[in-house]
């Protein structure tokens, strides 16, 4: 029996180890008692699942869709697939919105056709061969189809085309072919023609460099900590972001004057990645200089780093990569190697 406190207005919910919530349905209607998991982890969901429910208990599915009918990318399964990627995976409002954009044009693409009956050739591959922001419109959709597989039990792993079948497409690297590096001078000038709480991110960006995306997490649920017992770094804080790009929470040592701006930041608790790039580019033109995108100071950071000796592999684990690989193939292209004795024969 569940303790009082895990009881809502349709039943009651139990929790995994991670202390995600299950909604369950837990009715007698008409002499007939209804146990049935809605498989929904938030309130917010379990609700719609609830009127669904009490609409006709003898036929209720959850997932939204009764047995033998096709499913359909339409608004109400849409709808409840968007509020999981925000309130279940913490999705960050602007790609909760680009998933919102990309399913509608899938949904124009396909029509009302059934999901468990689409192909790779036939159907998704022709939506694709003019399409643009094809990395996006791929990864939304097998997104998509493994919460129906997974979250909602709609389908099975034979009636996903996706399945195991089709990789998202990497992003295009330009970092290799072009230099992203961000000129201290350029970033100094901007700064100074930015507003206090957009040049607080700058300098949260410049002092760890984190995605825009880690940034605008640790502005709504992130916090300032204090250093490790013994740290020897002078470190004076930690900041705490609590999920990265890869769903993990991330905590990053920084000095000085950068953790006021992490306060501040943090106190505001505001913050869109769109009015970010847009008072970037305000105070580049302002500055009078080519503009740029919050996102370079990354790529600024990491080069900056190594260029200046630091060992690619500490530079690795302080921007959160798997590998020092991955911060030379991406974020460390333009960097330098560390000079080493050599011969020197033109001054024989």
């Amino acid at each position: 029996m569940p303790n009082a406190e895990e009881l809502w207005e349709g039943g009651y919910l139990t929790r995994d180890t991670r202390g995600r919530a299950t909604y369950y349905i837990r009715r007698q209607v008409s002499g007939v008692r209804y146990e049935v998991s809605t498989r929904c982890h938030t309130a917010r969901a379990a609700f719609e699942q609830l009127k669904r429910f009490e609409a006709d208990p003898s036929s209720f599915v959850p997932g939204g869709q009764p047995k033998g009918e096709a499913v359909l990318l339409e608004a109400e399964l849409v709808g409840a697939y968007l509020v999981w990627s925000r309130e279940v995976k913490k999705n960050t409002p602007e790609w909760v919105n680009k998933q919102r954009l990309m399913l509608a044009w899938w949904a124009d693409q396909l029509g009302r056709q059934d999901l468990r009956r689409l192909s790779l050739v036939h159907h998704i591959k022709p939506a694709l061969v003019e399409a643009t922001q094809r990395q996006h419109r791929i990864a939304v959709l097998k997104a998509f189809y493994g919460w129906l597989r997974k979250e909602r039990s709609l389908i099975t792993v034979a009636e996903d085309p996706m399945f195991q079948t089709m990789p998202i497409p990497p992003a295009r690297p330009q970092q290799w072919t072009r230099d992203k590096v961000i000129a201290t001078a350029d970033l100094l000038a901007v700064r100074a023609h930015l507003a206090q709480w957009w040049r607080d991110a700058l300098d949260v960006q410049a002092a760890t460099g984190w995605h825009v995306t880690e940034v605008a997490r640790f502005a709504r649920m992130g916090s300032v900590e204090a250093p490790p017992v013994g740290d020897d770094t002078q470190t004076q804080a930690v900041l705490l972001c609590p999920q990265t790009k890869a769903g993990e929470p991330l905590r990053t040592r920084v000095l000085g004057e950068v953790v006021e701006a992490a306060r501040r930041l943090r106190a505001r608790g505001v913050f869109t990645r769109e009015r970010y790039g847009v008072a970037i580019n305000r105070a580049c033109d302002a500055a009078g200089i080519e503009r740029f995108t919050p996102g370079r100071l990354r790529h600024t950071v990491a080069t900056h780093a190594i260029n200046s000796g630091a060992d690619p592999a500490a530079v690795a684990a302080f921007l959160n990569h798997k590998s020092s690989r991955t911060t030379r193939r991406f974020y460390a292209t333009h960097a330098a190697a560390k000079r080493v004795p050599t011969l020197n024969l033109a001054g024989a």
